[in-house]
């Protein structure tokens, strides 16, 4: 590596900033829109079914349209100038989505928004994992862990709003928000130019291979093991008698030790295939998490359960980054990124719906049900890295 991708070099310390900061930009929106698009819809006058078919539709958007999206940065756009776009796409839809009041219109301009927004996180790390491939940045972690601080931001920020002018700026501050991130967009460096391997482009125009497609379901596996606790963990904690002070500790705390695996393992983004080892300790963490969250250990113990947060989607959202960067064609990686969004979203959405029904049955076992998911998880993982071997001892 050259003496240009070192931490404490000057040339790297400001690619790291754009990037950071394109990355936090992104995540701002993010973290208001979770908790407060709701509230907005509910200010409407839409009824609870109504809020959830709207909600639904991000993730089945995202299913759909972000390996077309994404993979437009591998054929015709460049991929700094397609995030900008996205991005002021999103940004004309929330704005457009603020002057509407009725249930049909507002569903078909969330949608849009939803199709602009599938490719924005997707481009943004490949944006980062190509330059730390070509060896001119050090570590993916360090840079996207702002999107986590910011996310952060964006949480406390809206409820600041919110608590003084009620819901009906939200659409507005969403697009605020989006038009930042494009401008964010267009200061961030191009991905360096790289010439695909002899006979790669015969594998790109085969597709991915069987040990790509088992890195890309393990690590959605791992991820849709949190789709219990995002729809049920605040319901849950709230009929065990937490507090709602407790209850937002609770959620911030997941994502401090979040930033911290950013922060001091995120090099693992550049492991290469070895990256996939990772999907496998994050799925052992996210079975001992929600196992034993299922037992309502108490709030201490609850703490400590977040707290392997850090480990159950930090380490298994960089492990899939390593795997994809590394099995995906040099020609393909746009799209191989959108296919990794495409498979965890399906999971992620069938997850969220089946765990609304245990929950009804079940209460707190709706967690212990995560657990086989998790184990599936780490057993297609092994599975590919078995194949991996083989695939290089034949080599």
């Amino acid at each position: 590596m050259s003496s240009s991708s070192s931490s404490g070099s000057g040339p790297s310390r400001w690619l790291a900033a754009r990037l950071s900061l394109m990355h936090g930009l992104n995540f701002v929106g993010i973290g208001f829109y979770l908790p407060f698009f709701p509230i907005w819809l509910g200010s409407k006058g839409l009824s609870d079914v109504d809020i959830g078919y709207v909600l639904a539709t991000p993730i089945l958007v995202r299913v759909l349209a972000a390996s077309w999206i994404t993979g437009l940065a591998d054929r015709h756009i460049p991929p700094v100038l397609l995030l900008a776009l996205l991005n002021a796409c999103a940004a004309a839809a929330y704005f457009g989505l603020s002057r509407l009041d009725t249930l049909v219109p507002i569903a078909l301009v969330t949608t849009l928004a939803a199709v602009a927004l599938s490719g924005v996180v997707p481009l943004a790390d490949i944006l980062t994992t190509t330059q730390v491939r070509a060896g001119r940045l050090r570590d993916y972690g360090r840079v996207r862990l702002w999107g986590s601080v910011t996310f952060v931001l964006g949480n406390i920020a809206g409820g600041y709003l919110v608590a003084r002018h009620g819901a009906w700026p939200i659409p507005l501050v969403l697009a605020g928000c989006s038009l930042m991130a494009a401008l964010a967009a267009l200061q961030a460096p191009p991905p360096p130019a790289t010439a695909a391997p002899a006979g790669e482009q015969g594998a790109a125009v085969r597709g991915f291979s069987t040990t790509f497609w088992l890195a890309v379901t393990a690590a959605a596996c791992v991820n849709a093991t949190h789709a219990a606790l995002y729809a049920f963990g605040s319901l849950h904690w709230r009929s065990l008698g937490f507090s709602d002070e407790r209850i937002g500790f609770l959620w911030a705390i997941a994502v401090v030790a979040e930033i911290g695996v950013f922060l001091f393992v995120g090099s693992i983004a550049a492991r290469g295939a070895g990256g996939l080892r990772w999907i496998i300790v994050a799925a052992l963490a996210a079975a001992l998490r929600f196992g034993a969250m299922a037992l309502d250990p108490g709030f201490s113990a609850t703490v400590g359960l977040q707290l392997l947060h850090g480990v159950s989607f930090a380490c298994a959202h960089l492990g899939a980054l390593a795997a994809v960067s590394a099995l995906a064609p040099e020609t393909r990686r746009a799209a191989a990124q959108g296919r990794l969004v495409a498979v965890g979203a399906l999971a992620m959405g069938s997850l969220t719906v089946l765990s609304g029904y245990l929950y009804r049955l079940l209460g707190p076992g709706v967690f212990l049900a995560m657990v086989p998911v998790a184990l599936i998880g780490a057993g297609l993982a092994t599975l590919a890295i078995a194949r991996l071997r083989s695939d290089t001892g034949r080599g």
